[in-house]
């Protein structure tokens, strides 16, 4: 991916450079500019000497063919099933980007960098403050977490509304 659609990627999406590429992208909801250009260029070929009615058709099925090659791709890369992609609602903001990265503030990912002393929780003391602890299970924070699903609903939690 070229520096600058990368970085307005991470831009859009509120991520820290240590994002990778394909999550960055997915998270902002931007094409990789490779499946863009293709598509781009295939909707340029077909303006010439199409009506108005054909280029819209044109313009959707291309769309739909980059959306399929996105989801492919992101298969493939094993980072998730796609879900975000075809969201509907909702925007990225920086805590939601902290959560699905798990780059964010928690002490164990500062510590990797050096930014904190140690990974662990200062209310847990034995265990390192990431952000399955923070949700599920440090006292500090039950309060504010206490309606969040188990794990495997949180997605699908999120992407209802």
């Amino acid at each position: 991916m070229s520096i600058p659609y990368r970085l307005s990627a991470l831009g859009t999406m509120s991520g820290f450079r240590t994002v990778s590429d394909e999550a960055a992208t997915v998270l902002a909801g931007m094409l990789p500019e490779d499946i863009l250009a293709n598509e781009m260029e295939k909707i340029y070929m077909a303006r010439i000497g199409t009506g108005d009615a054909v280029l819209m058709g044109v313009i959707r099925s291309e769309r739909g063919t980059s959306m399929a090659t996105w989801q492919e791709r992101w298969n493939t890369a094993n980072k998730g099933d796609g879900q975000w992609i075809r969201r509907r609602n909702g925007e990225m903001n920086l805590h939601l980007r902290q959560f699905f990265t798990g780059h964010g503030g928690y002490r164990k990912y500062l510590y990797r960098f050096r930014h904190e002393v140690s990974p662990e929780c200062p209310n847990c003391p034995i265990l390192d403050e990431d952000l399955e602890h923070m949700l599920y299970q440090c006292s500090r924070y039950r309060e504010v977490v206490s309606s969040v699903p188990p794990p495997e609903g949180l997605v699908a939690f999120m992407l209802e509304g």
